[in-house]
């Protein structure tokens, strides 16, 4: 039989000042990098006899007025929102950042 290795602790030195990538100015060498930003209004469960029972001028419910909209930048939740007026335009006011998630 084999005996599985234990794994030795890990210690790892804080980030301080000074670190390669805490200056802000290091920040403008992804600041133009392009994100596709999609904001989730709701979702709905439809099988395929409903679906294909849509027509023009059809209502699909997506779920409670007032709630909460998902903004997702290239696929990744990042934030929650609340659906916002902006002269003739919508805006998403943001209410909760998403933390970051380790893979």
């Amino acid at each position: 039989m084999h005996e599985t290795p234990t794994p030795a602790p890990v210690q790892l030195t804080p980030l301080g000042e000074g670190v390669v990538g805490t200056e802000p100015g290091n920040l403008a060498v992804i600041a133009a990098v392009a994100l596709e930003i999609v904001v989730v209004l709701g979702r709905a469960r439809l099988n395929v006899n409903e679906l294909l029972q849509l027509r023009t001028g059809s209502v699909v419910e997506l779920g409670p007025a007032g709630g909460l909209v998902e903004v997702l930048a290239n696929g990744t939740l990042v934030a929650r929102g609340e659906v916002v007026v902006v002269g003739d335009d919508l805006g998403v006011r943001i209410t909760e950042i998403q933390p970051p998630q380790r893979s």
